[in-house]
């Protein structure tokens, strides 16, 4: 592409095994790879725990940043802080964080650049009441439980909330604990998020099922996917075409081949559309309508993760093109496609020097 502007594995794992300072988002040098024909140019860099991607009207892009948990929070301990955040790329190319002060949580590490946090994983500019409304990932055995255990600070957790006035648009987190819609263990984890009428539609990763959430707070499952022989889904991107039609992502348990893409025609069940991919963590329209298929890695995810790949799918024969990216792509997260056709990733999503790359082909 030229560079014009014009039913899921129950517990998700953390995205280290699958994932302020405005001068330190500044531009950095490209990576080159001899082996590829893809070229990644990143336009934000030292970003923490980056995410999903969404991209708006005017040419601008959102990334939802998990943030750092608590800085200074005891290796192995579980803490949380305020370090969440919207970051923003201006149709110029100017990036700034509109929203700061988000809740965030994470284990502490010995090496604090490397600690992997939950937090906004997925945000959408919120129409009605201004600010943004945003989507945190969020889990772990009992979840609401646990959330409780971590104190006031982590009530938006698991949730999708406004940045505005914290209001909870709807609670992922106290579905899976309070009603357990697959019958497994109990374990959250929202991953993406779209607009639904006058709500919203999200996957949940660790709860295997994608919930319906209207905007008033509460939250009810709307598919319950099956596994994937013996090992649990996981579902991750999500779409929503203009007609309505759903495509939802899984990582098929972490294992090689075993990601699917599943289309959801209105009014029937999910069905697949492809298979044999491996660890998709999240999809997005091209220009030409064309879908594409971000991979955390090449290799399961018990295994130390190898580098990320990016695939095109054509949506009427259902082929699947790997786009050369060679090894740039590592431990990517979020994909989104502008107004202007250009290709974006969150890259290096795991601890606090991650970027926001373009990626022309």
């Amino acid at each position: 592409m030229s560079n014009t502007r014009s039913l899921w594995k129950k517990v998700l794992p953390t995205t280290a095994a699958v994932a302020t300072a405005f001068a330190a988002m500044a531009v950095a040098p490209a990576q080159a790879d001899a082996t590829t024909d893809a070229r990644l140019t990143v336009v934000a860099a030292g970003l923490k725990n980056p995410r999903g991607i969404t991209a708006q009207s005017d040419g601008s892009l959102l990334v939802a940043e998990a943030g750092e948990g608590l800085p200074g929070c005891a290796a192995g301990t579980r803490c949380v802080g305020a370090t969440g955040a919207v970051v923003k790329m201006s149709a110029s190319g100017y990036v700034s964080r509109p929203v700061t002060g988000l809740a965030s949580t994470a284990v502490g590490a010995a090496d604090p650049t490397t600690v992997n946090a939950s937090g906004p994983a997925d945000v959408e500019r919120d129409t009605t009441a201004g600010g943004y409304d945003v989507l945190s990932c969020f889990g772990g055995p009992g979840t609401t439980d646990l959330r409780t255990s971590l104190g006031s600070g982590a009530g938006t957790l698991g949730t999708v909330y406004r940045t505005v006035d914290g209001t909870v648009l709807g609670d992922l987190a106290a579905l899976e604990s309070g009603q357990n819609p697959d019958g497994a263990d109990i374990n959250a984890n929202p991953w993406r998020l779209v607009r639904s009428g006058s709500g919203f539609l999200a996957t949940d990763a660790g709860a295997n099922d994608v919930v319906s959430l209207p905007g008033d707070g509460t939250a009810t499952a709307r598919y319950v996917m099956p596994t994937n022989n013996t090992s649990q889904s996981v579902p991750t991107g999500l779409l929503k075409a203009s007609d309505g039609t759903l495509y939802i992502s899984d990582m098929g348990g972490g294992q090689v081949g075993g990601s699917r893409i599943w289309k959801v025609a209105p009014g029937q069940q999910p069905q697949v559309l492809v298979s044999g991919l491996t660890n998709i963590t999240d999809i997005a329209f091209d220009w030409k309508g064309n879908l594409l298929a971000l991979s955390y890695s090449s290799s399961s995810l018990s295994q130390a993760p190898t580098p990320g790949s990016l695939s095109r799918i054509d949506l009427s024969t259902r082929k699947v093109t790997t786009i050369p990216t060679g090894t740039q792509l590592v431990q990517p997260n979020g994909i989104g496609v502008d107004v202007f056709g250009d290709v974006y990733v969150t890259n290096h999503s795991v601890g606090t020097n991650g970027q926001l790359v373009r990626v022309d082909y």
